[in-house]
């Protein structure tokens, strides 16, 4: 293997752990902000937030809007560990490493899906103890960035074994 292969395959250890104790990161200052600070600091808007201080407002309620984004989020540091790993082992074009940036792209549509919904199942439940509800549903140009470039380097990662195999071939 060549050095330049190796070196990939060092970055992307790497970034394995960086990726982990980020997440851990994450996680302690989340736990940190809702258990000592009573506080939900994980994709929440205003009007959230008027419901989370709201004393006829059910912090349960609150957190189940919530769970899924949080829950996507864990999914994703899982397929994007898969991916970092089967990167480490050399493994860049293989089915293994395709099949875990398909999971990648398809939980970053569903995020997007998924703040849309959180968005208008608290603006819903904002409508039961406010009078004036109003709802913003963005859509970010960096998402559909991110999204677009995703299924570029799918794209490109599948051309790449393409002419990995012909290389083969002709040797």
């Amino acid at each position: 293997m060549n050095a330049n292969m190796q070196k990939l395959m060092k970055i992307s250890g790497f970034f394995r752990g960086v990726v982990l104790v980020a997440t851990a990161a994450v996680v302690v200052y989340l736990g940190y902000s809702y258990l000592v600070l009573d506080e939900i600091r994980f994709e929440t808007s205003m009007l959230f937030l008027d419901l989370w201080y709201h004393d006829s407002a059910s912090h349960a309620v609150l957190l189940a809007i919530q769970a899924p984004l949080f829950i996507t989020l864990f999914v994703g540091v899982y397929w994007l560990q898969r991916l970092l790993s089967h990167f480490q082992q050399g493994q860049f074009f293989g089915n293994e490493a395709m099949r875990c940036y398909l999971w990648l792209i398809w939980l970053k549509v569903l995020d997007m899906v998924l703040e849309i919904i959180q968005q208008l199942a608290t603006g819903y439940y904002h409508k039961q103890f406010f009078e004036h509800t109003s709802i913003e549903l963005g859509l970010e140009f960096g998402n559909i960035t991110t999204l677009l470039l995703m299924l570029l380097i799918v794209y490109l990662l599948k051309a790449a074994k393409e002419i990995e195999a012909e290389n083969k071939e002709f040797i």
